[in-house]
């Protein structure tokens, strides 16, 4: 197959698609087929262009064989609701115009989304190129932004599911990574038969279990007598940190540190407020290299996924996947409906909270804190059911079953 990838996030961009979208498409292209991917300028997260590029109409080039041409893209640090959705835009009105400089053909055009209008920008591209459409859906929008208070405007919010509804009915087929979001899907009229349900995934080989007393945890001032909680990821208003604050402080005292690793536009008001509650117990840590992120998970004795009642039940950070094969235990804080309550309960690779019930997170630390033995084995469920479940080369072979599919 000739597979054409648009996707805002590729290499050499190190965390969340950028990895998985880069890993998709060397792997497809190793099974023999033609890939080639239309993205963005490098920029994320950061929000500044790489460097080594220089921002410009469409360029083209090769990455370790794949042919990829990058459009015009508006870069910012502010990870606000509306510069982030101007940055979005700018790729999915770039996309088709970068594309039809370069005019490569395709039997199958395969977009990430969100942002959600790419999947127009896609639509586009695949009638140009004579070419099916098959649609990778990894957050449900617009219901997270219409959750979050983003979208509160009635026509906006009426426009918006309107484009989803016409983005789902010309797409040949829906890639969706949960149960959970293709019956959401289901609900609003998608034929059951153009939906697939592909899981995100991890490389267990890329992140194996580690030592816990290694360099990192030593930065974190954790003892061999302390639990270490470690949350690592976005600062950002989906993330449910305060309930991860006010449990520290229930904590205080105990042989319990905590560790946020991360960065985003709530870091500082998570800092103060830390500071104003006295939490000695509490450290923040920037986003650290990628090469070192499986240092930082195999220092820790639990680690923890967080996601606010808004958020959980329309998105599933794949960052767990990660965390369950560092053979480490997940304490989630997510609404009762959400995946990932699903996922670590199929797995028994840990615990859940509801978001705001911080001395219920008090509690299962504490518990995880005297039940060691127990704790550790629940990593080792996680570690196992990634390889069984969320493995690369299983989720890879799907898609490109899904994608022979598509092309008929």
């Amino acid at each position: 197959m000739r597979i054409l990838l648009v996707s805002n996030y590729f290499f050499p961009e190190s965390i969340g698609a950028g990895i998985w979208v880069t890993q998709l498409a060397k792997d497809l292209a190793a099974q023999g087929h033609r890939v080639a991917v239309v993205t963005s300028f490098p920029s994320y997260p950061v929000g500044q262009i790489f460097p080594g590029y220089r921002n410009c109409l469409a360029l083209r080039e090769i990455i370790e064989g794949l042919e990829c041409v990058r459009t015009f893209t508006f870069a910012t640090p502010s990870k606000s609701f509306i510069p982030r959705l101007i940055s979005h835009g700018m790729f999915c009105l770039s996309s088709v115009p970068g594309y039809l400089r370069w005019r490569r053909p395709a039997d199958v055009v395969y977009a990430i989304l969100p942002p959600l209008p790419l999947g127009i920008s896609a639509w586009v591209i695949a009638v140009a190129s004579g070419a099916r459409l098959v649609v990778n859906v990894q957050d449900i929008y617009p219901d997270i932004a219409v959750a979050l208070g983003y979208l509160r405007n009635r026509i906006a919010i009426r426009l918006s599911f309107a484009m989803e509804r016409w983005i789902y009915r010309r797409a040949d087929k829906v890639v969706v990574i949960s149960d959970g979001f293709r019956e959401n899907l289901l609900a609003k009229g998608v034929p059951d038969s153009k939906i697939r349900v592909v899981p995100n995934w991890t490389d267990p080989d890329a992140i194996r279990p580690g030592k816990r007393f290694n360099a990192f945890r030593s930065e974190t001032g954790a003892g061999a007598g302390h639990l270490l909680v470690i949350y690592a990821g976005g600062l950002t208003h989906n993330a449910e940190l305060d309930t991860v604050l006010d449990a520290a402080a229930e904590l205080r005292g105990e042989p319990v540190r905590f560790a946020v690793v991360g960065d985003g536009v709530r870091k500082e008001q998570l800092q103060g407020r830390a500071k104003e509650l006295g939490l000695e117990n509490v450290k923040f840590f920037p986003f650290q290299p990628l090469e070192r992120y499986p240092e930082v998970l195999a220092a820790a004795d639990v680690t923890l996924v967080t996601l606010n009642s808004a958020a959980t039940y329309a998105s599933v950070p794949s960052k767990i996947y990660k965390q369950m094969a560092a053979a480490r235990p997940i304490i989630a804080v997510t609404d009762p409906r959400s995946e990932l309550r699903r996922l670590i309960e199929a797995a028994n690779c840990g615990g859940w909270v509801v978001p705001g019930d911080s001395r219920g997170l008090a509690a299962l630390l504490r518990q995880a804190a005297a039940q060691r033995e127990a704790w550790d084995q629940m990593g080792w469920n996680g570690r196992e059911y990634v390889e069984r479940y969320h493995s690369r080369r299983a989720c890879v072979a799907q898609i490109e079953s899904v994608l022979e599919e598509a092309c008929g």
